[in-house]
């Protein structure tokens, strides 16, 4: 049925399924029944979801009320009670018996000199143009088929009419979810295996390019496969037949460098790219119908187009994360953003490992198999651009490599992660299932029970933090950093020499020394940061355009040091706002590369301490500082309270320190930290001196383009 003329926009008819349990993802069905409260070893109200592995309405029919009525002669007459699995694995055997027959009707039906069916043959070509996608395109790519995408020229310059762009998108996502899954690949190595070829990635993806080559070979035979049907009535094979869904798309002018040519002898010449249409990509939009329903009527519409949204495919997972994301707002920084998307692609590839199409398919299991991940895999595997693009059984490999190796050497393998590492995964995990649960997806309920590493006790942490006192930290204050170094350069800086420059690298361990701050809050200070009142500096703690603060009570006015006024702080201060930066710290930033500075000066500084430590190196080695200064105030007599407010911490107790008072003013701070001894002064002040790349505004040596 052909919808209503539109200018810019597609029109297709909504399907009504008036086969109960039978719902539509893109242009497969499914059928999706609740399981029967007679299965008492089943989730109350849980689902099954299974692929009917068609796109034809009427035979998506014929199998739904099929499996509807073995589903109730099941729950009448089974003597045993089933788990969830063994109903899955029941009616996908009656969906491949009754597929078989159909399949047997269709075969007799040519046999007896009827007319072939010219659907059946589009449904063909459809799934056969996918499997020569994934047979060019290979199994690591994953096509959209929109715009400017390599695939949709490929079709289109092959004759492929636009206006089964969508159904060839249905089909090709569902091989694709297939030719990644394990069961897969291993019929792949146990091919490679009898041919006795060596079974290397390049070779596995030669045979799948060769297996899906073969399908597509006999899918597209359609002289062969369908030698009774009109083919004058379609658009594939030349005809005029066109399907209701129309889109307008784009189509290079000319082909694909390199492009293969089709798999069977074109039959319809390219379209021109301004006459080329293709359906939209999931979405279907209804006539617009103004005739009166009654109330009944319009329920059971409602009810039926709800059904259809109710589950969320793994494929779109990362765009379900943007949206949570952007819904997150302001309570989520860049840092919290990026490692929820992380965790959301690790999730995504277990579950296309064990086969998950979609969230009506999640499991309790399925969490379970996320959390043994994180045992098996490289503790750096965030941190490397190699790794991050691993697939889920690629990256419990190189962890097992990395074992292999470290035994052998006899030394500790950097394979699994850190508990509080996978607490911080588990509650994005937590923060994403809610997303898709809140927004109406169907979804299993889940727990964390059993599978969440244990918070440490408040008395275990205290044990676990090292709390340096100020003569240990004095060492540090004779490092090449205060006394002289060879170059500026990173690890001429390390060497004793005559040049004393005066940056992040010294001036921040300092201000850490005394203030006890966050990393991150100090290496992003912006010029406008530092202020006056009537008794000396102070640096103004607040979120800039350069970075935020992790909460509310971060935001604080902190006394400077008058030993930071000494050593020449304040001209450094003048110096980089006369040359027009905005970050107090401009070593730590580069315009080429998107960075932390917190992490940057981490990296630079570290490497000193160790030089400056030796043996006596603590972990954690910044923020250890921060406690080392809250227990020096401590053990002097300055008031928790005022502490937590010098730290940016929010005192518990009482509701007096929690709500009805301020935190402690400049003042009170001020005599609270003359309680820290001075341990720099012996450090002798230097006429300031810049970084020769900070003061001619040139990029910084370790900024690498490309980075943005």
């Amino acid at each position: 049925m052909d919808g209503p003329p539109g200018k810019d926009r597609a029109f297709v008819m909504a399907v009504r399924h008036e086969v109960e349990n039978l719902i539509r993802r893109g242009n497969i069905f499914y059928w999706w029944p609740r399981v029967p409260a007679v299965f008492i070893h089943c989730r109350p109200g849980s689902r099954l979801s299974l692929s009917l592995h068609c796109s034809d309405h009427k035979k998506a029919q014929i199998i739904g009320r099929k499996l509807n009525t073995r589903l109730a002669e099941v729950k009448l007459n089974s003597k045993e009670m089933m788990s969830k699995q063994q109903l899955q694995k029941l009616f996908e055997h009656e969906r491949d018996k009754e597929l078989e027959r159909l399949d047997d009707i269709n075969t007799m039906a040519k046999r007896n000199g009827r007319g072939g069916n010219i659907e059946e043959m589009e449904l063909d070509l459809e799934a056969g143009w996918a499997c020569q996608l994934l047979a060019k395109f290979g199994t690591r790519v994953d096509l959209s088929l929109e715009n400017d995408c390599a695939g949709l020229t490929y079709l289109l310059n092959n004759g492929v009419p636009a206006s089964h762009v969508d159904a060839i998108r249905a089909n090709y996502r569902g091989e694709l979810t297939v030719a990644r899954s394990p069961g897969f690949e291993d019929g792949i190595r146990r091919l490679i295996y009898q041919f006795e070829i060596d079974d290397t990635a390049a070779n596995r993806q030669r045979a799948m390019s060769r297996i899906f080559e073969g399908r597509a070979a006999a899918l597209l035979d359609i002289e062969e496969r369908h030698e009774l049907v009109d083919k004058s009535q379609s658009e594939f094979t030349g005809g005029g037949r066109a399907l209701a869904t129309t889109a307008k798309v784009k189509a290079a002018d000319t082909p694909i460098q390199g492009s293969d040519p089709a798999p069977t002898p074109r039959v319809a010449e390219p379209q021109s790219a301004s006459a080329l249409t293709a359906a939209p990509k999931d979405t279907e939009i209804a006539y617009l119908d103004l005739t009166p329903r009654s109330a009944t009527s319009k329920q059971a519409t409602s009810k039926a187009s709800d059904a259809e949204q109710r589950v969320v495919a793994v494929s779109d997972f990362e765009q379900e994360c943007d949206k949570l994301i952007a819904n997150m707002g302001n309570e989520w920084t860049t840092e919290t953003a990026r490692d929820a998307k992380a965790l959301v692609r690790m999730f995504q590839s277990v579950l296309v490992e064990h086969g998950v199409e979609h969230s009506g398919q999640i499991e309790q299991y399925h969490i379970g198999l996320l959390r043994q991940h994180f045992n098996d895999i490289p503790i750096d595997w965030g941190r490397s651009s190699r790794m991050r693009v691993m697939s889920a059984p690629e990256l419990r490999a190189k962890g097992q490599e990395m074992r292999r190796a470290a035994e052998a050497s006899g030394t500790k393998p950097k394979v699994g992660l850190a508990a509080a590492t996978i607490r911080k995964h588990l509650g994005n995990l937590q923060h994403f299932l809610k997303h898709l649960k809140g927004h109406g997806f169907e979804i299993e309920s889940w727990t964390f029970e059993g599978i969440r590493p244990r918070k440490p006790k408040a008395g275990d942490i205290r044990q676990q933090q090292y709390k340096p006192k100020p003569q240990d930290i004095v060492p540090i204050f004779s490092s090449p950093v205060y006394c002289g170094s060879r170059d500026h350069l990173r690890g001429k800086r390390r060497q004793p020499g005559r040049y004393v420059f005066h940056d992040s690298l010294y001036f921040l361990p300092i201000l850490f020394t005394y203030l006890g701050p966050r990393r991150r809050e100090f290496a992003g200070l912006h010029v406008n940061d530092i202020a006056k009142d009537d008794d000396g500096y102070v640096i103004i703690l607040r979120t800039n355009s350069i970075r935020r603060l992790k909460t509310a009570q971060s935001q604080r006015l902190l006394p400077l040091p008058d030993e930071l006024v000494r050593l020449g702080f304040i001209e450094y201060v003048q110096a980089i706002r006369r040359l027009g930066y905005e970050a107090l710290f401009p070593d730590l930033f580069s315009d080429k590369t998107d960075n932390d500075p917190g992490n940057r000066f981490y990296d630079t500084f570290v490497p000193v301490m160790q030089g400056a430590l030796g043996e006596k190196m603590w972990g954690r080695a910044i923020h250890a500082l921060r406690h080392g200064m809250a227990d020096t105030l401590k053990q002097a007599g300055v008031p928790t309270e005022v502490i937590d407010d010098i730290s940016g911490r929010l005192s518990e107790g009482s509701e007096t320190n929690t709500r009805y008072t301020n935190p402690a003013g400049l003042p009170l701070m001020r005599d609270a930290l003359k309680h820290y001894p001075v341990i720099t002064s012996d450090i002798e002040r230097k006429p300031l001196q810049l970084l020769p790349w900070v003061e001619n505004k040139q990029p910084p040596p370790w900024a690498r383009e490309g980075k943005k």
